[in-house]
């Protein structure tokens, strides 16, 4: 994969279009400020960077959106992605189109088709990364990780604050996790695990964590059937007790599979069917009917005391009612009444009060009479009444009787019902505690099946360990970092670095270059001077790409170099005249490599430098020196 064009489309509507050439050094020279850093950003960028890291200033104020043309071998890709909102530092909203001879689009009327992620798929099958993913090894936190095109850009990019520094030496290194990434992906790019190599390697990782599980489970169910022998016992005892086993059946308490096998069975045990208690209505309504005919006995009890006790008094008034006229009888009173009202019957003397008349005595005693005679009359008629009143009583009696029985019978019902209600409830929590426990443990058919899994699986990580061997992978890896320290050491000469004469060689474990001196090795942060750090960042990248062409690894095919030449201008304080000869020596090795690899590379360079010899000129695709010139156009802006 290379650079055809970068693209810009202002939202004045107007494009500005770079043209790359393919197989080959692009120099894009010019002054401060003119834009030559934000060329890198905006590759990064459309490439599927996260964050938008074009600086805050005229392009990003300027421009709508961004846009790449990537020829592949046999197709072209266009990539396009949205200038972030202000306040913002990435956006969703992408664009990609794919076709044989694809043209830049004249407009930016793209429908987003398409997210960060999908590009960042698309890219990584295209140029030719496969399924791959680097699992850790055991003991160790970090997650897997899967090498995409995100990944093979760090030996794709030296920004100007990178490819002049001492301390780390790849794109991006100084981020956090990056030098891991780096560790982790590197020698699928490097071929040392082929993809054959890698999916078995994959899979061994799935096989020897899926053993340690079934191992652990297998020792796990070990101690439960030992320790759950006890408890097999007791949950035997309480199925006893709550009848789920019949108490006639011996068990060998000794024999693990069949106190397993009883426990198992039980779990299969159905309720005791119970029928849903209706009877409560009843039982109030007879509850009810009840009290109403206690209250219409107890009612008819106090009519009979009441006219018993009327009788009695009856009974008396008649007697001395009777006695008083036996005695008035006995002197002739009823008889005969002649006597004068105004003079008293014994002494005939004259009275100051008339007495009553004869006729008024008379009618007295009549009436008194009359009295006598309906008392006597009406006692038979009260004696029938308060038959009456017992019979009335008696039949509210047994009425009361046969209601109290029918709530007795109910109540009995209701207690059946909640027997049986809870021999369910104890029965069930019987079976849950034993369904808990075969959950737990396992029977020996089980126990064997994990045995024979086991052995299975030991069989296959076998198997691959036949096939490969870690060992070989580490063995791929020293040989194509050999071939790569051979490269470097050879033009640590060509560029006369610092202790030249050693060799130059790349440590992975510490994501460095190392010179191995005769006395002991020297790391990149402890070379003196920054040419010599730009020398060393530029033998490892051109022997890295290099590698990747001869055999075709699935790395993009260009280096982008921003400020190569910083370390070789003075500052403004420093008297020191431009380094020409160092400057054209470092142009004319990155030409030549980039020649040897017949236009299998492609080299974009950012940089102030500007000779003017024919050399140098020949590269240049972009010329910003002119105040007029600048990757935004000043009347996009002025």
């Amino acid at each position: 994969m290379q650079i055809l064009e970068l693209v810009l489309y202002g939202y004045n509507h107007k494009v500005r279009q770079l043209s790359f050439k393919l197989g080959q050094v692009n120099i894009i020279t010019g002054r401060s400020k003119s834009g030559k850093s934000a060329v890198g950003d905006i590759i990064d960028y459309c490439l599927g960077g996260n964050s938008c890291n074009i600086a805050d200033g005229v392009v990003r104020e300027n421009v709508n959106w961004y846009g790449l043309l990537l020829q592949f071998e046999k197709e072209r890709v266009f990539v396009a992605r949205k200038n972030p909102n202000k306040g913002q530092q990435t956006s969703t909203i992408c664009y990609i189109e794919i076709g044989t001879n694809l043209k830049v689009p004249k407009h930016c009327n793209f429908s987003s088709n398409i997210n960060v992620s999908g590009i960042e798929e698309i890219l990584t099958r295209r140029i030719g990364i496969s399924e791959n993913l680097n699992i850790p090894k055991e003991g160790q936190s970090r997650h897997s990780l899967e090498a995409n095109i995100r990944h093979s850009l760090y030996y794709c990019f030296q920004n100007q604050d990178e490819i002049a520094a001492k301390n780390f030496l790849f794109h991006r290194q100084s981020e956090d996790f990056i030098t891991q990434s780096i560790k982790d992906t590197i020698p699928y790019f490097l071929g040392a695990v082929s993809e054959t190599a890698l999916a078995l390697e994959n899979k061994r990782g799935r096989l020897k964590r899926k053993l340690t599980i079934e191992k652990r489970k297998l020792t796990e169910n070990y101690n439960l059937m030992g320790n759950g022998s006890e408890r097999a016992i007791m949950l035997i005892s309480e199925a006893r007790k709550v009848g789920l086993i019949n108490p006639d059946i011996q068990i060998d308490y000794q024999d693990y599979q069949k106190m397993y096998s009883i426990l198992k069975n039980i779990i299969h045990w159905v309720p005791h069917q119970i029928s849903p208690n209706n009877n409560m209505d009843r039982l109030t309504f007879l509850q009810s009917k009840l009290q109403e005919c206690q209250s219409s006995y107890d009612e008819l009890g106090f009519n009979i005391e009441k006219a018993i006790n009327f009788i009695e008094e009856n009974t008396g008034y008649s007697n001395e009612v009777n006695h008083q006229k036996i005695r008035l009888e006995s002197i002739g009173l009823f008889e005969q009444l002649n006597f004068n009202p105004g003079k008293c019957p014994l002494c005939s003397g004259t009275l100051k009060h008339p007495l009553p008349s004869v006729e008024m005595i008379k009618t007295s005693i009549y009436n008194l009479d009359k009295a006598i005679s309906n008392a006597t009359r009406e006692q038979p008629r009260l004696q029938a009444f308060i038959s009456e009143l017992k019979q009335k009583r008696q039949e509210k009696l047994e009425e009361i009787r046969e209601l109290q029985a029918e709530i007795d019978g109910l109540y009995e019902q209701e207690d059946d019902y909640n027997k049986l209600k809870d021999i369910n409830i104890r029965c069930g929590k019987v079976i849950g505690r034993i369904s808990l426990w075969l959950d737990s443990v396992n029977d020996y058919t089980e126990v064997n099946r994990q045995k024979q899994l086991i052995k299975d699986l030991e069989n296959k990580i076998k198997e691959i360990n036949n096939i490969i061997d870690a060992d070989s992978v580490e063995e791929r890896k020293q040989s194509a970092l050999s071939r790569i320290q051979e490269k470097m050491t050879k033009w640590a000469k060509e560029l006369t670095l610092e202790h030249c004469d050693s060799p130059y060689r790349l440590d992975l474990n510490k994501v460095t270059v190392v010179v191995d001196k005769p006395e002991r090795p020297v790391p990149l942060k402890q070379l003196g001077s920054g040419s010599n750090w730009v020398g060393v960042h530029l033998i490892a990248y051109f022997a890295l790409q290099n590698y990747f062409i001869n055999l075709n690894r699935p790395v993009p095919n260009f280096l982008f170099l921003d400020q190569p030449s910083q370390v070789y201008f003075p500052s403004k304080l420093d008297k020191k005249q431009i380094d020409k000869n160092e400057v054209d020596k470092m142009y004319r090795f990155i030409v030549k490599r980039t020649q040897e690899l017949n236009g299998k590379l492609q080299v974009i360079i950012v940089d102030h430098a500007n000779p003017q010899d024919d050399y140098f000129q020949k590269f240049i695709c972009e010329n910003w020196w002119q105040d007029d010139k600048n990757l935004i156009p000043k009347d996009w802006y002025e």
